[in-house]
């Protein structure tokens, strides 16, 4: 009996241990469709998720994991049968804190030999390859992918002392040079930058309670004045008409690049503190805590873009970390929630077909 529950156990450990990789039959669009691509500053993450004509992978403790439709299971991206992934032997460990993904492969950056390096591996996790050098050890680095390129400087984001000021782009597909896109010495000491298209867009602290955002055109090679708000990245979206922020205890505010205005547009959620995401139809307010444990479950309030509450539900689950944000992405037909956001991939999810009905209803994501 106990030979015949052994044997079980291992046939469904082997099982969980694999996925298939196989691209959907019914996908006949690009494979480096820009929605695949492009920086995605509307996740509660940064650069943990990405999207594929595959499927979704998540990163999480230096590993890599994969769901075929985003609600299914996230399983490490290993299919050894003979591995336990728990170390760095196991394929879908990559010891880094960003993925990202384009034309068929997933790259991501990683310390090799002394110095950082680009790598690149198939979509199912086999072939990890050394793709460039891009900064040694001594001089660090901070990067973030799109659209096929990688920018990025040699330094760390927020630390006093990097003295490199240089921002550099590296296209991820072939064996040549990073090129200098611009100086960023003379905007003060970066504490976040990411790329947006055709822009770049730089948070940089300036006093306890306020961020000056700086816009530099990679195509007409030319700084914007900045503006000045009191709100970090995580609760910013840019576009290129204007950029929008919530302040937690004021509200909503956007800017407008063409008259350089400022204006409150509508008024705080409540006492209560909030990550804001701002997609396409909704904003999503996510709630979070001054302290990693709490008695109080978090709510998740869903606006439309015109700041018209639309509906709300309480995530009545156990967080690990009540401090952090519980929102990871949104998908096109669902909202992707997590427990741990840096320690383990979506667990949960919400449907948007019930947005609006009053009787949202939070979902374990299926084995």
């Amino acid at each position: 009996m106990k030979k015949s529950l052994i044997i079980i156990l291992i046939i469904l450990l082997l099982a969980l241990s694999s996925c298939n990789f196989n691209t959907p039959d019914s996908f006949t669009g690009d494979i480096n469709d820009r929605k695949f691509t492009h920086y995605r500053q509307s996740d509660g993450c940064f650069s943990q998720f990405i999207e594929t004509y595959k499927g979704t992978y998540y990163l999480a403790n230096s590993f890599v994991y994969f769901s075929s439709d985003g609600i299914s299971e996230y399983l490490k991206l290993c299919s050894r049968p003979d591995c336990k992934h728990n170390n760095a032997d196991c394929i879908a460990y990559v010891n880094s804190n960003s993925i990202a993904y384009y034309n068929g492969y997933i790259y991501y950056v990683s310390i090799y030999q002394g110095s950082y390096w680009l790598f690149k591996m198939n979509m199912d996790g086999t072939d990890h390859i050394n793709v460039k050098e891009l900064a040694s050890i001594k001089e660090r680095f901070t990067g973030f992918f799109e659209h096929g390129y990688l920018y990025f400087y040699k330094g760390l984001i927020g630390m006093q002392g990097n003295t490199d000021k240089f921002i550099y782009k590296i296209a991820v597909y072939d064996n040549g040079d990073a090129e200098i896109i611009t100086d960023t010495s003379d905007i003060g000491e970066i504490c976040m930058f990411y790329p947006q298209n055709e822009y770049l867009y730089f948070y940089v602290y300036t006093d306890e309670m306020m961020y000056s955002i700086y816009r530099y055109s990679t195509a007409q090679f030319r700084w914007e004045d900045p503006i000045n708000i009191k709100s970090g990245p995580g609760n910013v979206f840019i576009n290129t008409d204007k950029v929008f922020w919530y302040v937690n205890g004021e509200g909503f505010y956007e800017y407008t690049y063409e008259t350089k205005r400022i204006e409150h547009v509508a008024d705080s959620i409540d006492s209560g503190l909030y990550g804001v995401s701002y997609n396409d139809e909704y904003i999503y307010a996510f709630q979070y805590f001054e302290t990693k444990y709490s008695s109080v479950s978090p709510m998740f309030y869903i606006f439309d873009r015109q700041y018209n509450l639309v509906d709300s539900v309480l995530i009545d689950i156990k967080m690990e970390d009540y401090f952090s944000s519980l929102y990871v992405t949104e998908l096109e037909d669902i909202v992707l929630i997590s427990t741990s956001i840096l320690k383990r991939p979506p667990d949960y999810y919400l449907v948007k077909s019930e947005f609006g009905s009053g009787d949202i209803t939070l979902r374990k994501n299926s084995n």
